[in-house]
């Protein structure tokens, strides 16, 4: 595959039929993952196991690894971020999230991926690019917030954790439980594309516009919204326009 050309456009690329969108956007994933490997003729390669390089895998140490819980994780046991109506590897992506799991540059330079003068923020704000740091505190990052706010006509002071954040923006005071639903899908809609645009000006120098992270989770969390059994009783003009009426709080 690497001698046909795994970079985007390469021959190794190349299918039998024409994929299907998500097959088309898990291809764009690991053509950006690949970006970042160097083939040398004169190194072997071998299986590494991560979770004790020195000896490897054993049925031990395997065991006490899925056995001991971490804090973390025993912190977020309360916190629900899984829907039928959303896409598994978006919920996922969002539990890896609260546990601080996704490889933010931080993150990275713990694993000895990268070097710490590496680990800023790419909203060009100058800080670590922790979790919190970039979908809560970043000045670019976190604007999305503020706009979404705006776009759903309330207004609210959010906490700067992740996990806090999560719990405060879905149960928004003053909003009936009806709204519930609909905040978590807009706010798993809103860290999925956060991170999406993230990566895309990692891998691809893509300019960051906070108005176009807006745009794709309106888009997003409507067509979330619609791939239910039972059909919508407004349309993405609505949506677009008036998210709280579609909610049903006049």
């Amino acid at each position: 595959m690497a001698t046909a050309g795994w970079e985007d456009g390469g021959l190794g690329w190349v299918w039998r039929r024409r994929l299907l969108a998500w097959e088309a956007e898990s291809v764009r994933e690991c053509v950006g993952l690949l970006n970042n490997f160097v083939l040398e003729d004169n190194i072997q390669d071998h299986w590494r196991w991560l979770l004790d390089p020195v000896h490897g895998y054993t049925v031990k140490g395997t065991y006490r690894f899925l056995t001991i819980i971490d804090d973390r994780v025993a912190d977020i046991t309360g916190i629900d971020v899984w829907h039928n109506l959303v896409p598994s590897k978006v919920s996922l992506f969002a539990w890896l999230l609260l546990q601080d799991r996704i490889p933010t540059k931080a993150n990275l330079v713990h694993r000895h991926v990268i070097r710490p003068p590496d680990n800023l923020c790419v909203g060009g704000c100058g800080f670590t690019e922790t979790m919190d740091h970039l979908f809560i505190a970043c000045d670019f990052f976190g604007s999305t917030w503020y706009l979404i706010c705006l776009w759903l006509g309330v207004s609210c002071a959010f906490s700067g954790s992740v996990k806090d954040h999560f719990s405060q923006f879905t149960h928004l005071a003053g909003l009936p439980r009806q709204s519930h639903l609909y905040l978590k899908i807009i706010w798993l809609a809103c860290v999925w594309t956060i991170w999406k645009e993230r990566n895309n000006c990692v891998f691809k120098n893509v300019v960051l516009d906070p108005l176009s992270i807006v745009e794709k989770v309106k888009l997003n969390s409507f067509l979330w919204l619609s791939s239910n059994v039972v059909p919508l009783l407004f349309g993405l003009h609505d949506w677009w326009r008036y998210p709280l009426s579609c909610m049903g709080i006049m």
